[in-house]
This record gives C-alpha cells, structure tokens and sequence, in this order.
C-alpha cells in the first residue's frame, strides 16, 4: 500500500517536471546571449605584450530589440588558417633578399637554429631569444673581420616562421655593414640550414625563453570600422606585392591582368578552377573574359601594406569576404 502511495507521488512529480521543462525546450534560445550583459574587461600590465583581441562574435550596438526581431543574424568567424601539419621548409627569393620559409613557430624553430650554429663551422657566440638573432663567432672577411647574423621571425601564414641571414663585415670606420651579395656566404648557409630543418624530427620541442617571437604574425585578417574585410600585412609594398601574387597562384586562382604601379590584381574563376566549395561560389560563363573582382595591395606607411577586394559586381559583393579568406590561406 505504501509503496503504491509513493509511486503515485513519484508519477505526479515526474509529470509535473516534464510539463514544466517542455516550455523552456520548445522556445527559442538562439538569441539568449544578447540578453548578456558586458563584463569588465581583462587588464593587462603595460609592460606585457599579448596577442591582438579579436571579436569573432560581435554584439551589435544598436538599441533595436533584436531579441525578438529575425533582421539580425550572428556572422560567421573568419577563418583562421593553421599550417603546423605540412611542415613544409622552402626557401624564398626577392631581388637580392633571401629567407627560409618554415611551417612552424619561431619558439620550435630556435632550439633548432642554435643547434645548427653550435654544431657547425661558424660556432655560436650570440643569442638573444627575445629578438630571435643568432650569430656566429667573428671570422676573417677578406682584409677585414666578419660574421654571420640570423634573425628568426614569425612568418604570415599562422604557426610559421621566416628564417633571414646577414653577412657581415666591418668597414673602416669599424661598423659592421653587410658584404656585398657577389662575395657573401647568405645562400650557402641558408641551404645548408633548409638541409638541417629537412632532416630534423617533425616533432620538435619548443623553446620557453623564445615564446615571445610567437606573437609577431605579419598577417591578419580584419574588419575595419566600416565594417570592410581587409589583411592587415606588416610587410613593405614589395614583399606584400610578391606574396599575394604567390598567394593567388597557390590557390590556383587566375589573374586576368595586373598593375603593379597602383597595386592591383584582376581576378576571375573558370570552370575549370572550380576546386573545393570556395571556388564553386564563384562560378561564370566559359565565354565571359571580364575580370570578377579586383584585389588592391595598398601602403600604409613604410611596413605595412592592406589588402582588399571589390567586386565588379553587384551580385559578387555577398563573396568578397569569401576570396578575401582564399588569399589569407594561401599566404606564405
């Protein structure tokens, strides 16, 4: 009797329980978060560096209730390209500048490069992992005294690095200058270097002292306050020109025509280029020769140079972000 007493009751609260919560199930909660409210932001001591803050989710501002209005939908994040899984290790050529390119963190890559100097020729006798240079001891330079100077950098592409060398030797006024590219020692010792990263584990440890070089990536992809997509690349105009052209080709994306001079690409996509879900976006007629879309490379200032894209079309704008994204993958 009691037992049956105690399962009425059980039954009677489990009922109530399932009615009760069947409300809050069927509604809506898409919109919940913007009944948030903002809390106080992280303070962070003005002496520390820190990666840029990005919002990849943003609150409108705007006094309008959204709540219960369907005119606003939350973006999607940019993408954000990681490229720690092809270890790739190239070198790179412009004009007389040379570099090793190498898909990992400069943290990973500094243990490696002071092996490299420790176990060679040229020895080590300077580091400081906080400028990510390297340099080997002094040694005859022709009639003067020389040495050679690596600089390990964070490269474009997320989770890469750029490894440079300089070739140095002291003038008569006891300043060190770099020799001359005829008689300089750069591109042996970067290949030998490219040999060393070729051969060495993939799975590499990673360098606690050198963990500030990781937050230097030179490019980012951003939303300016007009709400325009833009990469932010901290490199001069020739080195950002050179990479989105690599960038387009990589990406097998076709350039109709260029102007270097006001830094512009023309681009379009054929059926033939229709690769993966991106590339269907854009697709035309086989008979249409008219470029889609034009990328621009501007200056700002003396390292740093943006990228955009505008499309010839109105029906193309809704895809810009979407290219835009393609190029910042292929960087590198």
């Amino acid at each position: 009797m009691k037992f049956l007493i105690r399962f009425r009751y059980f039954s009677l609260f489990l009922v109530t329980f399932l009615l009760s919560s069947c409300g809050w199930i069927l509604t809506d909660h898409r919109y919940d978060y913007l009944k948030e409210r903002q809390s106080e932001s992280v303070e962070v001591a003005s002496d520390q560096a820190t990666r840029p803050i990005v919002d990849y989710y943003p609150i409108p501002t705007t006094q309008e209730n959204l709540v219960s209005s369907d005119s606003y939908e939350v973006p999607l994040p940019p993408q954000v390209f990681s490229s720690g899984s092809t270890n790739e290790i190239r070198m790179h050529r412009l004009g007389e500048l040379r570099w090793l390119y190498v898909e990992t963190l400069p943290s990973s890559v500094w243990p490696l490069m002071k092996d490299f100097w420790s176990s060679g020729d040229f020895g080590l006798s300077f580091e400081d992992p906080n400028t990510g240079v390297l340099e080997s001891a002094n040694m005859p330079s022709g009639s003067s005294e020389g040495k050679l100077q690596m600089k390990i950098e964070h490269g474009i592409r997320q989770a890469s690095s750029e490894i440079f060398l300089s070739h140095l030797m002291k003038d008569s006024n006891n300043n060190w200058v770099k020799v001359p590219v005829e008689n300089n020692l750069e591109d042996k010792i970067l290949r030998e270097a490219l040999d060393y990263l070729s051969k060495a584990p993939s799975t590499g440890g990673t360098s606690l002292v050198a963990l500030n070089l990781n937050l230097g990536q030179k490019a980012i992809l951003k939303q300016s306050e007009d709400g325009t997509s833009l990469i932010e690349i901290n490199l001069e105009f020739p080195r950002a020109w050179a990479a989105v052209d690599r960038a387009l080709k990589e990406a097998l994306i076709t350039v109709q025509d260029l102007d270097r001079t006001n830094g512009v690409f023309f681009v379009t996509f054929s059926k033939e280029e229709e690769v993966g879900f991106i590339k269907g976006l854009f697709r035309r007629d086989r008979a249409s020769n008219q470029p889609d879309f034009r990328i621009y490379i501007k200056k700002v200032g003396k390292s740093k140079c943006t990228v955009t894209v505008v499309s010839e079309s109105q029906g193309g704008k809704t895809f810009e972000r979407d290219l835009l994204s393609e190029i910042n993958q292929s960087l590198s």
